[in-house]
């Protein structure tokens, strides 16, 4: 008990500084560069965060999942090997798209240069996936000093770079690449030092390594990454999107305060749910390595937990908005608060849904809530296609509450159809 306490202890430090890290580079930004470069760099960022989701979320997802699993079997150096080759190939398209907007033509179309633009996603990437996995062994310790590292280098980075009498996004977008190439450097050091020998005996501890039947390691990974790719692109204009369009019909201004207030409501809850799941998603995969067991009382508490803080987070947003906004920016950025309401809402509704996958992550059988990924996206984009033209920021905002309604009831169905597919099945071999 006392070191769960510890490690809740360390998860809840290395949150807490992430989050006051964002929000003091969301006040940085947002004050010195004003609502319309502040718009150009949260497209930009939504534009890295559409090939993070769909590429380096899969193969952090990946390293969660396996690395308890390549611990018990005695195969961290194939898990090492298959990280390796999944980050390259998620390099690889980077490059290749990079490649493919310059000679297009593309990149000028895009507020930030799409060079800095991919070199940060790249080594972002990279940070992502050696973070879930030191969260995965239950590194907390390191992953708070990380956490913390980061939480005061980006803002003060930005800060520094934007002191031009016209400061821009991409002076911004460069204090960005700046920090994650400073914490990709700190990880490469950890990783060189720990090595995996501490791992192998926290694991020959608990259970010997079960006969691998001639099953690749490698395979196996890349079989449950690719639900996670298909997912990203089913998802991407669901997750980022809302900028992305924005951009087509509103002023860079608008864009920016619309981006401001979604941060605001969703930074709470990714550090609440960000919370949890470090804490609890390690500790499951560890406790049942294979996924066979069913889910039982650890997860309702998981899920009432949940639901319980993300409502509580939304109401708070959404009810001191007005006094959210001027404090974490500048009163420049007022002007559309009323539609915290519904920003708040729709990612408390997200929030929960995404929290609702667990059960299909444990049984390795992600796919089952492909259709709630592209049933989001398709909703956003159809339902704000028709409104944003006539109603502007109000329009977004509906359609972000639609689709995120959407999204939950889907995920829903999902995990019921799943739930009855495996009584199914045990009813069949018995």
């Amino acid at each position: 008990m006392k070191a769960y306490v510890r490690e809740i202890a360390w998860v809840a430090i290395a949150q807490g500084v992430a989050f006051v890290g964002g929000l003091a580079t969301v006040k940085v930004a947002a004050v010195v560069l004003g609502p319309s470069e502040y718009g150009k760099l949260s497209v930009g960022l939504a534009a890295i965060g559409i090939f993070q989701v769909c590429l380096y979320g899969a193969v952090s997802q990946t390293a969660t999942r396996f690395l308890a699993f390549a611990g018990s079997h005695g195969q961290l150096q194939e898990y090492d090997r298959a990280l390796a080759k999944l980050a390259g190939i998620a390099a690889l398209v980077i490059m290749l798209v990079l490649a493919v907007v310059t000679l297009t033509g593309i990149r000028q179309w895009l507020p930030v240069p799409a060079s800095l633009l991919a070199v940060y996603t790249i080594i972002n990437g990279f940070q992502a996936i050696m973070l879930a996995v030191f969260n995965a062994a239950r590194k907390r310790q390191l992953v708070a000093i990380l956490a913390i590292t980061e939480a005061l280098l980006r803002p003060s980075l930005i800060f520094a770079l934007t002191r031009s009498p016209e400061p821009t996004a991409n002076q911004a977008m460069t204090g960005y690449v700046l920090t994650v190439g400073t914490i990709a450097v700190m990880i490469v050091a950890f990783r060189h030092l720990l090595g995996w020998s501490s791992l192998e005996r926290v694991w020959s501890r608990e259970s010997e390594p079960p006969t691998m039947q001639g099953r690749s390691l490698t395979w196996d990974m890349v079989f449950f990454a690719a639900p996670f790719v298909i997912f990203g692109l089913l998802g991407a204009m669901g997750s980022h999107g809302e900028r992305l369009l924005l951009a087509q019909w509103v002023s860079w201004s608008d864009v920016g305060s619309y981006a401001l207030m979604a941060q605001l409501v969703v930074a709470p809850n990714v550090l609440f749910t960000s919370a949890v799941n470090q804490f609890y998603f390690p500790l499951i995969f560890q406790s049942d390595p294979d996924g066979t067991r069913h889910v039982g009382r650890g997860f309702r508490l998981y899920l009432l937990a949940s639901v319980m803080g993300i409502v509580a987070i939304t109401a708070s947003v959404a009810a001191l908005g007005p006094h959210l906004i001027p404090l974490f920016s500048s009163r420049d950025f007022l002007g559309s608060e009323h539609l915290l309401w519904y920003l708040g809402v729709s990612a408390g509704l997200f929030s929960i849904g995404q929290q609702l996958v667990l059960p299909g992550l444990r049984l390795n059988r992600p796919a089952v809530y492909m259709p709630a990924k592209l049933l989001h996206s398709v909703v956003l984009l159809g339902t704000s296609v028709r409104l944003v033209p006539a109603w502007g920021l109000s329009g977004m905002g509906i359609a972000s509450l639609a689709a995120a309604t959407a999204y939950l009831l889907a995920t829903l169905m999902a995990n019921v159809w799943l739930g009855r597919t495996m009584a199914r099945g045990e009813i069949c071999r018995s």
